[in-house]
């Protein structure tokens, strides 16, 4: 079965395009026969940007004389309802005391059609009726009626045929649903020598797939603030003077792992730093059927690594990252620490290098066409 990949996630063909075409002959042949011998000019009433292209091919069908109006709402954001209905752009044309037919992509809470219908009352509409292209019954619960229903549809998210995912996937001519299997957990580890981006690059990833950030460092933070047995744990410790041992940090990220709720993933900062820890990150997601996805490692020559440190140090005042044998060292620790993980995750093709010279655009892109792929 085809798929289509949009952004972050896989759609698979759900109806053709021919299924389509029959629906809606089927919807114009019942519109046209209501009316039959207008005297009047009814307005037909696409509501952008969703029904232009059912707009379009219901126009063609129709047998009597009418008006196209236009409107522009608003209410998902992602794959999901916010469930409040904004006016992005007000009607075309005066509709007062005209029989209105608002030509909808798809129905399914209602919320649009409600506000929409209480707005061609406000502005004196004689009649109005709704034609919509799909219709999900198990989400519908308002009281409105819809009078000519195209395709009736399991509540799934779709695209195509006009339909969008965060405005793309609209000109597909088939519909397109949300694949299911599509839906596991990601798992990212984010590699970068220190200079790299890391940090505002992590921001970007969290924000673009709605994945939880943890950085070993604010996860310590945390659970010793929350006073968990964790957190007490590594606070003791601390407190010794001696390294919290990894057991501890892995008990953390996995109580992450299994807490943090909403998500679509994770991207792990700062974890795993060795081979041990990568086995262990490798076991721990084993256990609930899970396996890392990718690591993104931004690269960057070990002098632009000198260059941007010192910078930032002339910025901050930081006499430590002043010395360039300090920062030289710090990057020796690095490599010696990175270079037999690449290694290792080389092994199992989950090794991905991202160019971290250019601007912080240019990197976010390269790292969004990487992570888009899975």
């Amino acid at each position: 079965m085809e798929k289509v990949r949009l952004f972050d996630k896989t759609f698979k063909q759900f109806i053709p395009n021919a299924r389509i075409e029959q629906a809606i002959d089927e919807v114009a042949a019942r519109i046209n026969r209501d009316n039959e011998g207008c005297t009047d000019i009814p307005v037909i009433l696409c509501v952008l940007n969703g029904s232009m292209m059912f707009t379009s091919a219901l126009m063609k069908r129709l047998k009597f004389t009418c008006e196209l109006v236009s409107i522009k709402l608003a209410s998902y954001a992602g794959t999901s309802s916010t469930g409040e209905v904004k006016e992005m752009m007000g009607f075309t044309s005066d509709i007062t005391g005209r029989r209105v037919i608002v030509v909808e992509d798809i129905v399914d809470t209602g919320n649009t059609i409600v506000s929409l219908v209480q707005k061609l009352k406000d502005h004196h509409a004689r009649e109005v009726k709704i034609c919509t292209l799909l219709f999900k019954p198990e989400s519908y619960d308002k009281d409105v009626k819809l009078d000519y229903v195209g395709l009736s549809i399991p509540n799934a998210f779709i695209v195509g045929y006009g339909l969008d995912y965060n405005e793309v996937g609209r000109n597909f001519e088939d519909i397109y649903v949300l694949d299911t299997e599509d839906t596991k957990m990601k798992y990212y580890v984010l590699f970068g020598p220190p200079g790299a981006g890391k940090g505002t690059q992590a921001t970007a990833m969290v924000e673009r797939y709605n994945l939880h950030h943890i950085s070993t460092g604010n996860l310590l933070r945390k659970e010793i603030a929350a006073g968990t047995e964790l957190g007490l744990k590594a606070k003791a410790l601390i407190e010794d003077g001696r390294l919290v041992p990894d057991e501890v940090v892995e008990g953390m990220i996995e109580s992450e792992f299994k807490t943090v709720k909403g998500v679509k993933g994770f991207l792990l900062d700062g974890f795993p730093r060795t081979i041990a820890q990568a086995e262990a990150l490798d076991a721990m997601l084993a256990r609930s059927g899970e396996e890392v996805t990718s690591v993104v490692s931004i690269m960057i020559p070990d002098q632009m690594i000198i260059d941007r440190i010192s910078h930032r140090a002339a910025i901050e005042g930081r006499a430590d990252d002043a010395n360039v044998e300090i920062i030289k060292n710090r990057i020796e620790t690095y490599h010696a620490q990175t270079e037999p993980e690449i290694a290792y995750y080389q092994k199992s093709g989950k090794y991905n290098e991202v160019d971290g010279v250019g601007t912080i655009e240019q990197v976010r892109d390269r790292i969004f066409a990487l992570v888009d792929q899975f």
